[in-house]
Protein backbone atom coordinates (compact mmCIF):
# COMPACT_ATOMS: atom_id res chain seq x y z
CA UNK A 1 0.00 0.00 0.00
CA UNK A 2 1.57 3.27 -1.13
CA UNK A 3 0.42 6.75 -2.06
CA UNK A 4 -0.13 5.78 -5.67
CA UNK A 5 -2.64 3.12 -4.63
CA UNK A 6 -4.31 5.52 -2.20
CA UNK A 7 -4.82 8.02 -5.04
CA UNK A 8 -6.56 5.23 -6.97
CA UNK A 9 -8.72 4.12 -4.05
CA UNK A 10 -10.03 7.64 -3.53
CA UNK A 11 -10.28 8.30 -7.28
CA UNK A 12 -8.02 11.35 -7.08
CA UNK A 13 -5.64 12.05 -10.02
CA UNK A 14 -2.04 12.11 -8.76
CA UNK A 15 -1.44 15.38 -10.58
CA UNK A 16 -4.00 17.00 -8.26
CA UNK A 17 -1.51 16.58 -5.42
CA UNK A 18 -1.48 15.57 -1.79
CA UNK A 19 -3.73 18.41 -0.67
CA UNK A 20 -6.57 17.09 -2.83
CA UNK A 21 -5.90 13.53 -1.60
CA UNK A 22 -6.16 14.62 2.05
CA UNK A 23 -9.29 16.63 1.26
CA UNK A 24 -10.91 13.57 -0.33
CA UNK A 25 -9.91 11.42 2.63
CA UNK A 26 -11.50 13.81 5.12
CA UNK A 27 -14.72 13.80 3.09
CA UNK A 28 -14.80 9.99 3.11
CA UNK A 29 -14.35 9.50 6.86
CA UNK A 30 -13.35 11.61 9.83
CA UNK A 31 -10.28 9.42 10.53
CA UNK A 32 -9.16 8.34 7.05
CA UNK A 33 -6.68 11.20 6.67
CA UNK A 34 -4.51 9.60 9.35
CA UNK A 35 -3.73 6.72 7.01
CA UNK A 36 -2.85 9.17 4.24
CA UNK A 37 -0.57 11.17 6.51
CA UNK A 38 1.23 8.02 7.67
CA UNK A 39 1.76 7.04 4.02
CA UNK A 40 3.17 10.52 3.29
CA UNK A 41 5.62 10.13 6.14
CA UNK A 42 6.55 6.61 5.09
CA UNK A 43 7.51 7.81 1.63
CA UNK A 44 9.78 10.46 3.10
CA UNK A 45 7.80 13.46 1.89
CA UNK A 46 8.28 16.65 3.88
CA UNK A 47 5.32 17.45 6.16
CA UNK A 48 4.25 20.70 7.73
CA UNK A 49 4.25 21.05 11.50
CA UNK A 50 0.44 21.00 11.49
CA UNK A 51 0.29 17.76 9.46
CA UNK A 52 2.96 16.10 11.56
CA UNK A 53 1.24 17.06 14.80
CA UNK A 54 -2.08 15.71 13.52
CA UNK A 55 -0.47 12.37 12.71
CA UNK A 56 1.33 12.22 16.04
CA UNK A 57 -1.95 12.84 17.88
CA UNK A 58 -3.58 10.05 15.88
CA UNK A 59 -0.75 7.69 16.80
CA UNK A 60 -1.12 8.59 20.46
CA UNK A 61 -4.86 7.98 20.10
CA UNK A 62 -4.17 4.48 18.70
CA UNK A 63 -1.70 3.89 21.51
CA UNK A 64 -4.31 4.97 24.05
CA UNK A 65 -6.81 2.48 22.65
CA UNK A 66 -4.16 -0.22 22.91
CA UNK A 67 -3.48 0.69 26.52
CA UNK A 68 -7.21 0.67 27.32
CA UNK A 69 -7.53 -2.79 25.79
CA UNK A 70 -4.52 -4.10 27.71
CA UNK A 71 -5.79 -2.66 30.99
CA UNK A 72 -9.29 -4.13 30.61
CA UNK A 73 -8.06 -7.49 29.29
CA UNK A 74 -5.71 -7.84 32.26
CA UNK A 75 -8.73 -7.95 34.59
CA UNK A 76 -11.67 -9.17 32.49
CA UNK A 77 -11.97 -11.69 29.62
CA UNK A 78 -12.71 -9.44 26.62
CA UNK A 79 -12.13 -9.73 22.89
CA UNK A 80 -11.54 -6.82 20.51
CA UNK A 81 -13.46 -6.78 17.24
CA UNK A 82 -13.10 -4.79 14.03
CA UNK A 83 -10.54 -2.00 14.36
CA UNK A 84 -7.91 -3.50 16.64
CA UNK A 85 -8.01 -6.86 14.87
CA UNK A 86 -7.90 -5.38 11.37
CA UNK A 87 -5.04 -3.07 12.33
CA UNK A 88 -2.86 -6.17 12.79
CA UNK A 89 -3.01 -6.66 9.01
CA UNK A 90 -1.44 -3.24 8.36
CA UNK A 91 2.34 -3.04 7.90
CA UNK A 92 4.43 -1.17 10.43
CA UNK A 93 4.39 2.55 9.75
CA UNK A 94 0.90 2.69 8.21
CA UNK A 95 -1.76 3.78 10.67
CA UNK A 96 -5.11 2.07 10.28
CA UNK A 97 -7.78 4.72 11.02
CA UNK A 98 -9.71 3.71 14.14
CA UNK A 99 -12.74 5.65 15.25
CA UNK A 100 -13.39 3.70 18.44
CA UNK A 101 -12.56 0.53 20.36
CA UNK A 102 -15.07 -2.33 20.23
CA UNK A 103 -14.91 -5.00 22.94
CA UNK A 104 -17.01 -8.14 23.41
CA UNK A 105 -17.56 -10.07 26.62
CA UNK A 106 -19.00 -13.56 27.08
CA UNK A 107 -21.78 -12.37 29.37
CA UNK A 108 -23.29 -9.52 31.31
CA UNK A 109 -21.26 -10.00 34.50
CA UNK A 110 -18.01 -9.59 32.56
CA UNK A 111 -19.46 -6.62 30.70
CA UNK A 112 -20.02 -4.71 33.95
CA UNK A 113 -16.59 -5.70 35.24
CA UNK A 114 -15.08 -4.24 32.07
CA UNK A 115 -17.19 -1.09 32.40
CA UNK A 116 -16.05 -0.62 35.99
CA UNK A 117 -12.41 -0.78 34.85
CA UNK A 118 -13.18 1.86 32.23
CA UNK A 119 -15.09 4.03 34.71
CA UNK A 120 -11.84 4.60 36.62
CA UNK A 121 -10.86 6.97 33.80
CA UNK A 122 -13.95 9.11 34.52
CA UNK A 123 -15.76 9.09 31.17
CA UNK A 124 -17.84 12.05 30.10
CA UNK A 125 -20.75 9.85 29.06
CA UNK A 126 -21.91 6.29 29.71
CA UNK A 127 -24.78 5.08 27.53
CA UNK A 128 -26.57 1.73 27.62
CA UNK A 129 -28.70 -0.02 25.01
CA UNK A 130 -30.73 -3.22 25.35
CA UNK A 131 -31.54 -5.57 22.50
CA UNK A 132 -32.43 -9.17 21.83
CA UNK A 133 -34.93 -11.74 23.04
CA UNK A 134 -35.29 -14.21 24.59
CA UNK A 135 -31.60 -13.68 25.43
CA UNK A 136 -31.05 -10.06 26.36
CA UNK A 137 -27.85 -8.38 25.19
CA UNK A 138 -26.38 -5.10 26.36
CA UNK A 139 -24.24 -2.47 24.68
CA UNK A 140 -22.43 0.10 26.83
CA UNK A 141 -20.78 3.11 25.20
CA UNK A 142 -18.29 5.30 27.05
CA UNK A 143 -16.72 8.50 25.74
CA UNK A 144 -13.86 10.79 26.76
CA UNK A 145 -12.49 14.12 25.58
CA UNK A 146 -9.76 13.66 22.93
CA UNK A 147 -6.29 15.17 23.15
CA UNK A 148 -7.39 18.13 21.03
CA UNK A 149 -11.10 18.62 21.61
CA UNK A 150 -11.37 21.12 18.73
CA UNK A 151 -9.73 18.99 16.05
CA UNK A 152 -9.94 15.33 17.04
CA UNK A 153 -12.88 12.91 17.35
CA UNK A 154 -13.90 11.81 20.83
CA UNK A 155 -12.38 8.77 22.46
CA UNK A 156 -15.08 6.09 22.41
CA UNK A 157 -15.17 2.54 23.74
CA UNK A 158 -18.10 0.21 23.16
CA UNK A 159 -18.52 -2.95 25.23
CA UNK A 160 -21.13 -5.49 24.15
CA UNK A 161 -22.24 -8.97 25.11
CA UNK A 162 -22.56 -9.91 21.41
CA UNK A 163 -20.04 -9.67 18.59
CA UNK A 164 -22.64 -9.03 15.86
CA UNK A 165 -26.02 -7.51 16.66
CA UNK A 166 -27.79 -8.08 13.32
CA UNK A 167 -30.30 -5.84 11.61
CA UNK A 168 -33.14 -5.89 14.17
CA UNK A 169 -35.02 -8.14 11.79
CA UNK A 170 -34.21 -11.25 9.79
CA UNK A 171 -30.49 -11.21 10.66
CA UNK A 172 -30.20 -12.37 14.27
CA UNK A 173 -27.77 -11.47 17.01
CA UNK A 174 -24.67 -13.67 16.92
CA UNK A 175 -22.84 -13.66 20.21
CA UNK A 176 -19.49 -14.98 18.97
CA UNK A 177 -17.25 -14.61 15.93
CA UNK A 178 -15.07 -17.34 14.40
CA UNK A 179 -11.71 -17.80 16.10
CA UNK A 180 -9.92 -17.20 12.81
CA UNK A 181 -8.97 -13.49 12.86
CA UNK A 182 -9.19 -12.72 9.09
CA UNK A 183 -12.61 -14.36 8.81
CA UNK A 184 -13.85 -12.62 11.97
CA UNK A 185 -12.60 -9.29 10.63
CA UNK A 186 -14.33 -9.76 7.28
CA UNK A 187 -17.63 -10.66 8.93
CA UNK A 188 -17.43 -7.65 11.25
CA UNK A 189 -16.75 -5.38 8.27
CA UNK A 190 -19.69 -6.86 6.37
CA UNK A 191 -21.97 -6.33 9.38
CA UNK A 192 -21.16 -2.61 9.22
CA UNK A 193 -23.39 -2.41 6.13
CA UNK A 194 -26.45 -2.48 8.40
CA UNK A 195 -25.39 0.92 9.76
CA UNK A 196 -23.72 2.63 6.79
CA UNK A 197 -22.56 2.37 3.19
CA UNK A 198 -19.10 1.02 2.42
CA UNK A 199 -16.31 3.50 1.76
CA UNK A 200 -12.61 3.63 0.88
CA UNK A 201 -11.25 2.41 4.22
CA UNK A 202 -13.24 -0.81 3.82
CA UNK A 203 -11.60 -1.48 0.47
CA UNK A 204 -8.18 -0.77 1.98
CA UNK A 205 -8.97 -3.14 4.86
CA UNK A 206 -9.80 -5.93 2.40
CA UNK A 207 -6.58 -5.26 0.53
CA UNK A 208 -4.57 -5.56 3.74
CA UNK A 209 -6.37 -8.73 4.88
CA UNK A 210 -5.86 -10.26 1.44
CA UNK A 211 -2.11 -9.72 1.53
CA UNK A 212 -1.65 -11.78 4.69
CA UNK A 213 -2.28 -15.50 5.30
CA UNK A 214 -5.99 -16.23 5.56
CA UNK A 215 -8.40 -19.12 4.96
CA UNK A 216 -9.30 -20.18 1.43
CA UNK A 217 -12.07 -18.19 -0.24
CA UNK A 218 -14.63 -21.07 -0.11
CA UNK A 219 -14.12 -21.35 3.67
CA UNK A 220 -14.72 -17.61 4.12
CA UNK A 221 -17.81 -17.78 1.91
CA UNK A 222 -19.16 -20.68 3.98
CA UNK A 223 -18.64 -18.69 7.18
CA UNK A 224 -20.46 -15.70 5.71
CA UNK A 225 -23.36 -18.00 4.84
CA UNK A 226 -23.49 -19.46 8.35
CA UNK A 227 -23.44 -15.97 9.88
CA UNK A 228 -26.17 -14.71 7.51
CA UNK A 229 -23.84 -12.10 5.97
CA UNK A 230 -23.34 -13.37 2.42
CA UNK A 231 -25.13 -10.39 0.76
CA UNK A 232 -23.18 -7.82 2.74
CA UNK A 233 -19.78 -9.49 2.36
CA UNK A 234 -20.38 -9.99 -1.36
CA UNK A 235 -21.30 -6.32 -1.75
CA UNK A 236 -18.14 -5.38 0.13
CA UNK A 237 -15.95 -7.68 -1.98
CA UNK A 238 -17.40 -6.38 -5.25
CA UNK A 239 -16.97 -2.80 -4.05
CA UNK A 240 -13.37 -3.41 -3.01
CA UNK A 241 -12.26 -5.27 -6.12
CA UNK A 242 -13.09 -2.21 -8.23
CA UNK A 243 -10.55 -0.23 -6.22
CA UNK A 244 -7.77 -2.55 -5.01
CA UNK A 245 -6.25 -5.95 -5.80
CA UNK A 246 -7.69 -8.44 -3.32
CA UNK A 247 -4.76 -10.85 -3.23
CA UNK A 248 -5.81 -14.06 -1.45
CA UNK A 249 -9.40 -12.78 -1.35
CA UNK A 250 -9.68 -12.61 -5.15
CA UNK A 251 -12.87 -14.29 -6.31
CA UNK A 252 -14.67 -13.82 -3.00
CA UNK A 253 -17.55 -11.97 -4.63
CA UNK A 254 -18.14 -14.81 -7.10
CA UNK A 255 -17.84 -17.45 -4.38
CA UNK A 256 -20.60 -15.71 -2.44
CA UNK A 257 -23.06 -15.40 -5.31
CA UNK A 258 -25.20 -18.48 -4.54
CA UNK A 259 -25.03 -17.90 -0.78
CA UNK A 260 -26.16 -14.33 -1.46
CA UNK A 261 -29.28 -15.59 -3.27
CA UNK A 262 -30.04 -18.11 -0.52
CA UNK A 263 -29.76 -15.54 2.24
CA UNK A 264 -31.93 -13.02 0.43
CA UNK A 265 -34.61 -15.69 0.01
CA UNK A 266 -34.36 -16.57 3.69
CA UNK A 267 -34.77 -12.93 4.68
CA UNK A 268 -37.73 -12.48 2.34
CA UNK A 269 -39.45 -15.46 3.99
CA UNK A 270 -38.71 -14.19 7.50
CA UNK A 271 -41.80 -13.37 9.53
CA UNK A 272 -41.34 -10.40 11.83
CA UNK A 273 -43.07 -10.66 15.22
CA UNK A 274 -46.44 -8.97 15.41
CA UNK A 275 -46.05 -5.64 17.16
CA UNK A 276 -47.75 -5.42 20.52
CA UNK A 277 -49.19 -2.36 22.23
CA UNK A 278 -45.83 -0.61 22.13
CA UNK A 279 -44.87 -0.38 25.80
CA UNK A 280 -41.45 -1.11 27.23
CA UNK A 281 -42.40 -4.60 28.41
CA UNK A 282 -43.62 -5.52 24.92
CA UNK A 283 -40.46 -4.14 23.30
CA UNK A 284 -38.26 -6.15 25.67
CA UNK A 285 -40.21 -9.33 25.02
CA UNK A 286 -39.84 -8.90 21.28
CA UNK A 287 -36.18 -7.91 21.43
CA UNK A 288 -36.67 -4.52 19.86
CA UNK A 289 -33.77 -2.14 20.60
CA UNK A 290 -34.24 0.15 23.56
CA UNK A 291 -31.87 2.93 24.49
CA UNK A 292 -31.08 4.04 28.00
CA UNK A 293 -31.52 7.72 28.71
CA UNK A 294 -29.18 8.50 31.64
CA UNK A 295 -31.02 9.55 34.78
CA UNK A 296 -28.66 9.12 37.74
CA UNK A 297 -25.29 7.62 38.49
CA UNK A 298 -25.27 4.74 40.96
CA UNK A 299 -23.65 4.41 44.36
CA UNK A 300 -23.15 1.41 46.64
CA UNK A 301 -23.63 -1.15 43.87
CA UNK A 302 -20.21 -2.76 43.96
CA UNK A 303 -21.87 -6.15 44.46
CA UNK A 304 -24.17 -5.81 41.43
CA UNK A 305 -23.19 -8.11 38.57
CA UNK A 306 -26.23 -7.61 36.37
CA UNK A 307 -28.73 -4.94 35.45
CA UNK A 308 -32.37 -5.04 36.48
CA UNK A 309 -35.41 -3.95 34.49
CA UNK A 310 -38.05 -2.21 36.56
CA UNK A 311 -41.39 -1.60 34.83
CA UNK A 312 -43.79 1.12 35.94
CA UNK A 313 -46.87 2.17 34.05
CA UNK A 314 -46.05 1.82 30.36
CA UNK A 315 -42.40 2.72 30.90
CA UNK A 316 -39.32 0.98 32.21
CA UNK A 317 -36.08 1.67 34.04
CA UNK A 318 -32.82 -0.14 33.50
CA UNK A 319 -31.04 -0.17 36.84
CA UNK A 320 -27.40 -1.05 36.26
CA UNK A 321 -24.26 -1.40 38.40
CA UNK A 322 -23.15 2.07 37.24
CA UNK A 323 -26.38 4.05 36.90
CA UNK A 324 -30.11 4.22 36.25
CA UNK A 325 -31.57 4.73 32.80
CA UNK A 326 -34.98 5.35 31.29
CA UNK A 327 -35.60 2.79 28.53
CA UNK A 328 -36.84 4.51 25.38
CA UNK A 329 -37.34 3.60 21.73
CA UNK A 330 -37.09 7.11 20.31
CA UNK A 331 -34.53 9.89 20.44
CA UNK A 332 -37.01 12.41 21.83
CA UNK A 333 -38.36 11.83 25.33
CA UNK A 334 -41.26 13.87 26.65
CA UNK A 335 -40.81 15.89 29.83
CA UNK A 336 -43.69 14.06 31.48
CA UNK A 337 -42.08 10.64 30.93
CA UNK A 338 -38.74 11.92 32.21
CA UNK A 339 -40.33 13.43 35.34
CA UNK A 340 -42.27 10.22 35.99
CA UNK A 341 -39.04 8.21 35.80
CA UNK A 342 -37.35 10.50 38.32
CA UNK A 343 -40.31 10.19 40.68
CA UNK A 344 -40.18 6.41 40.38
CA UNK A 345 -36.48 6.44 41.27
CA UNK A 346 -37.26 8.60 44.30
CA UNK A 347 -39.93 6.10 45.36
CA UNK A 348 -37.56 3.15 44.96
CA UNK A 349 -34.88 4.95 46.96
CA UNK A 350 -37.31 5.52 49.83
CA UNK A 351 -38.34 1.88 49.82
CA UNK A 352 -34.72 0.80 50.01
CA UNK A 353 -34.02 2.82 53.18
Amino acid sequence: MDLSMLYDVLDVPEEDGLGRLLFAARKEHYALQYLMLSAVRQEGIAMSDAARHELERAERRALRYGQILDRVAARVPVSPVKGKLIARSYPKGLLRPQGDLDLVTSGEADLWRAVRVLMADKPLYVGVSVLGAPTRHLVVTLTWTPEDRLLDPEIRVEVCTAALVGDDGAVPIRAELPEDVPTASLLALAEERFQRTFYARDAIDLYMIGQAPCPEVPEIAQAAHEYHLAPELRQLALYAEQRVPLGRLAGLGSALEEYDRQERRRRADHSAPVAGPGGTADALAQGRPLYGMPLRSAENRADWERSQVHLFGGSGLLRTPVGDYLLVADEVVGQAEYDAAQRELDRLAKEAR
